[in-house]
This record gives structure tokens, sequence and C-alpha cells, in this order.
């Protein structure tokens, strides 16, 4: 034991000392980093919110982002380092930093009787998200959601776990709760999920039916930004943003197969933390004929999608989803879909082994999701909910899941996890070994 906390003590330091290199020589592991990535937009946002009154930034022309402007108005109030480029990237790369620490608090508040080494481990691999670090190096949007995220959990289980049920604290404790749960959907509208997830808590919980009723009234209260903005705009985003991130325009079917690949890339170490060895894991799983109802669902998906997935160069740069030029071979690269799909043109220019070699990883991921979900009914929903989404989005990307997935499956799943120092080091390396792989990927991809 004393040798795995001294390990892990190690991978602590090696994850926070990582997170600040990377940051000091401009690591760029997810793709959209760099002064002539997304980095432009979340700057020229900046600029518009700093040179020109609330009314006039709301609706302004040259506003480009997927998301409510919610954390640039944010930014013009609090942050006082917008005066550069290097004080604003600074500014939110320490914002980020909290992250981590709620994180860790999160895990303390779920798994209360584990050693705070260990949870300090696990809190820590967030700082190898290559989407996270990006997002922390470059100014980007992802970051807000996630913490907001997390300080959901934890006033959600504050929430609940306060056995009064008089006094002002409570109530102070469901503003903040409905108000960070409401800042999910503004920050990322793919994490409405969160906000979902408090309200039918609330709901179910044993609380006074006033506790709930007021909990009603502040997600009212809270929506009316966000329905202004779907009045303003006349839609979730800008016109002009939406005619290049489609949403609902058309449904995306493949989305479902590749959504399963990149849930089942941060399920699949999770599979440890089951308490059960994992061959005994799988056979248990294939011994219950009731699981093969759910087996036989990816048949019925692959009958469907097997007429009309997109493989091609051809068809892909019509829908897309292609640019550019690639070190590894002479063709377009790939944007969106995830590893696999870069991994299947790295791997094959045959179209038909490429096409083989998608639909038997997207069969490996869905046992892997059901192996690891085991019919729970939440956990299972909450999962679906990322497939419906996929489907609507437009091009889906590796970042909807990373580091989401894992900060859910320790926060908001119910799936019982065991915690140890093996299987920590383990989820560890893993994510390390994708970090890794994801910064030589793109730096060769750029140079």
């Amino acid at each position: 034991m004393n040798n795995y906390k001294s390990v892990s003590i190690f991978l602590i330091f090696i994850s926070f000392i990582s997170f600040f290199a990377g940051f000091y020589f401009d690591e760029n592991s997810a793709g959209a980093g760099t002064h002539a990535g997304d980095f432009i937009h979340s700057w020229n946002n900046i600029q518009i919110y700093l040179n020109n009154d609330l009314s006039s930034s709301l609706n302004h022309e040259n506003f480009y982002s997927g998301r409510t402007p919610l954390i640039y108005i944010l930014h013009e109030l609090f942050n006082p380092f917008l005066g550069s480029k290097i004080g604003y990237r600074r500014s939110v790369f320490l914002l980020s930093l909290l992250l981590p620490i709620l994180f860790y608090f999160s895990l303390k508040q779920r798994f209360k009787k584990e050693d705070n080494i260990l949870l300090f481990l696990i809190s820590s691999t967030v700082l190898l998200s290559p989407y996270f670090r990006t997002s922390s190096y470059w100014g980007l949007e992802e970051n807000y959601g996630l913490i907001s995220l997390l300080l959901s959990f934890l006033f959600l289980n504050f929430f609940l776990e306060n056995n009064k049920n008089s006094g002002y604290k409570i109530y102070f404790q469901i503003i903040l709760l409905t108000f960070f749960s409401s800042c999910c959907l503004y920050f990322d509208y793919k994490l409405a999920i969160v906000p979902i997830i408090c309200f039918f808590k609330i709901i179910f919980s044993k609380k006074l039916v006033k506790h709930k009723i007021f909990s009603v009234f502040c997600y009212f209260v809270f929506s009316l930004p966000c329905i202004y903005i779907i009045i303003l705009w006349g839609g979730l985003v800008q016109e002009r943003v939406a005619q290049g991130r489609g949403f609902g325009e058309e449904f995306n079917y493949s989305h479902i197969g590749y959504s399963s690949t990149m849930i089942c890339f941060y399920l699949m170490p999770l599979l440890f933390f089951k308490g059960e060895k994992l061959l005994s894991l799988v056979k248990n799983f294939f011994l219950d004929k009731k699981n093969y109802y759910l087996i036989s669902l990816f048949f019925v998906y692959f009958f469907f999608l097997s007429n009309n997935l997109l493989f091609s160069e051809e068809a892909l740069l019509e829908r897309g989803y292609l640019h550019g030029g690639s070190i590894f071979f002479d063709e377009p690269i790939s944007i969106g879909k995830g590893y696999i799909h870069k991994l299947s043109i790295i791997l094959f220019n045959d179209e038909f082994f490429r096409t083989i070699f998608t639909y038997l990883s997207f069969f490996f991921s869905w046992l892997v999701i059901l192996i690891y979900l085991n019919r729970n009914f939440k956990d299972l929903s909450i999962v679906s909910y990322f497939f419906v989404i996929s489907i609507l989005l437009f091009p889906t990307l590796q970042e909807y899941f990373d580091p989401v997935i894992i900060l859910l499956a320790f926060t908001f799943f119910n799936t019982k996890l065991i915690l140890n120092y093996k299987n920590s080091i383990v989820l560890f390396l893993y994510l390390a070994i994708f970090l890794i792989t994801t910064n030589i990927y793109y730096s060769n991809l750029i140079n």
C-alpha cells in the first residue's frame, strides 16, 4: 500500500507539472488551440463585449459561438486581465484550476471514507484531458460548463443531506443548486442533462413540497435569460453560427455509432472500478439472457445504417467532415467522429476495410457500454441523452465527451464504483497515454 501511495503522489505531481508545462509551451493537444485556432473566436467575442454595450453585443454580427454569451458577459464584468491576449489566457488558465479542486471535493462527497491521496489521484486525471487542457490554455469556452457541473453535484448533495426543513440555509442551497445547474446549460447546451438530473432529484426527494415549489420557481427565473436569447437570435445560436454547426437540421444516425466509441473510450478503464474481475464481469453479462435483447439493438442499428454510412472521401467532403491535408496520407483529414474515425483513416487506405473496422468498433463499444451500465436505468438514460443529441448535432466531436463522461461517472451516475490505488493508477496511465498520443497526432498534423 505504501508503494502505491508513493507512486500516486508522484503521478499527482507529474499531472500538475505537465499541466503548467503545457501552458508554457503552448500545447495544442485537442487540435483547436494555437493563436490561429478557436482562440480567434474567443478573443474576438471578448473584444465585442469590451467595446460595445450589452444590447449591441448580444446581437453583434461578428459574435461567433455555439453557446450563450454568458461567459463573455462575466469576463467583461469581473475579469481585470482582458487588456492583452496573454492576460486573458492566463486568467482562464488559473480559473480552470478550479476543476481538479472541485473534482476532489465531489469525490470526497461521494466516497467519504476513502483516502485523500487516492481521491487526489483520481481528481488529477482531469488534468490529462486534451480538451480540458486546450480550453484552459487558449481561453476557450468548454471548462466553465465542467466547473458548473461539479458545483451542481456538490450543492445537490448539500441540499439532499440537509436534514433541517426550516431556516434560510436550505433556501440558499436551493438557489445555488438551481443557479449552477442552470449555468451548465448557459455555458454548454449539451450539459442540459445536469439541470434535468438535478430537477428530478429535487422533485422525487423527501423534501417538503414548499422547497420543491421554490426550486421550480428558481429554475423558471434562471431560464428567462435563455428564453430571451432564443427569441432574440431566433434559435439556440445566431444564424451565421447555425450555418456552420447544424443542430436538428437533419438526423445524423451514424453519430450514434461514433458516439458509442467515444463514450466507451472513457467507460472502459472504469470497468476496473466495478469491484469484480474483468473476466467475471464479461462472463456474467453474457450469462444473463436479458442482455441479449440489448445486444440485438446493435444489429437493428447495423442493418438500418449499413446503406447510409458515409466513408468515401467524396461523400465526407460533401458533408463537410474533411478538410486540409495530412502527413499520414495524401488525402484530406477528418473533422469530428472521434478517435476511431481518425484511426480508421490512418490504418486503412481501402474504404472496405475502413468500414469493417468502424462497424466492429461500434459493436465492441456497444458491448462495453452495456457491460458497464449493467441495465442501470438512470445511467442508461444519461447515456441515451448523449446519443440523442449526437444525432442532432453536426459535427459530433470527441470534446463533447472528454472529460464529461468521466466526471459524470464519478458524480451523477448511479453505478457503484469501488476505488483503490491499483485501478486509479490504471485510469491515470490510460488517460496519460491518450494525452501523449493526441499531442503527437496534432503536432505531426500541424508540422
